[in-house]
């Protein structure tokens, strides 16, 4: 099955009409982002995950999975979306075991959660795995040919990097919190998808360990994460492939002499 092409323009307007807005985005406790895995066989330039500037092969393990699945049900979570993702998800070792289990959760607990897999659509093994997956998922395949994207957000230039920014309320989010909802990686929860892919290289280390609460703002750690978020600037697409400013720059020096070790999501699933 398809994503609705609708779907993708409604993204699109939300996120040109809240940066001209300066809105205030309220997370999206409705919907999550999982990263089962920063592995990818593409690697863009300006990767929000940092596929190509940090490369890692960090992925969450099936326990981690089926904790959050169980943890979203003994909380009666009942998702309206839960996206996989990554990386590219289908490059992780144990993707068909993973799939399965959050279909399960679909089947026997949520039917209504629409489960959707974003994809690069590069390559045969990747077309192979996706030729395998249950009528049951939503495939976004965004079908990329190159690792030079130009419709993409200059991830890598920090607000903090520009006077304009020195005074801002970074805990103001952008439209990815709202649109995609919170996100997890094997560090723990986000307050959007794209957080968790920028603590394991500045080494926050603040994943939420627990779920958290339909409500709950995040505010502490939207206030460390954007201030170094491309997403957050207004109409900062990209220019030339390599665009990054000082804060990334020394980010990735650093990463990569001693890369961060941050706290694990639910240990050995316990």
């Amino acid at each position: 099955m398809k994503l609705e092409d609708l779907q993708w323009k409604k993204l699109y307007a939300w996120r040109y009409l809240s940066k001209l807005l300066i809105y205030r985005n309220r997370l999206n406790h409705d919907r999550i982002c999982i990263d089962i895995t920063f592995n990818c066989n593409l690697k863009c330039f300006n990767c929000n995950r940092s596929c190509r500037q940090a490369p890692s092969a960090d992925h969450m393990s099936p326990s981690q999975v089926e904790h959050f699945l169980r943890e979203s049900m003994a909380r009666g979570r009942r998702w309206t979306h839960i996206m996989i993702e990554g990386g590219e998800p289908t490059s992780h070792l144990q993707f068909p075991e993973i799939m399965d289990m959050v279909l399960e959760y679909k089947r026997n607990f949520s039917p209504a959660t629409q489960v959707i897999l974003s994809t690069n659509g590069y390559g045969q093994e990747v077309n192979r795995r996706l030729e395998k997956l249950s009528q049951d998922v939503v495939i976004y395949n965004s079908r990329k040919t190159s690792p030079v994207r130009t419709e993409f957000d200059a991830f890598n230039v920090a607000p903090v990097d520009n006077d304009r920014y020195r005074n801002t309320d970074f805990s103001r989010a952008c439209h990815i919190a709202t649109f995609w909802g919170t996100g997890l990686t094997r560090y723990g929860y986000y307050p959007c998808s794209v957080g968790g892919g920028i603590d394991r290289v500045f080494g926050f280390d603040v994943g939420r360990k627990e779920l958290p609460s339909p409500g709950d703002p995040m505010t502490p750690e939207l206030e460390r994460l954007c201030r170094v978020c491309g997403h957050f600037i207004r109409f900062n697409r990209v220019r030339r492939p390599d665009q990054i400013s000082a804060s990334w720059i020394e980010a990735y020096r650093a990463y990569e002499e001693n890369p961060p070790v941050l706290k694990l999501y639910a240990e050995n699933g316990q």
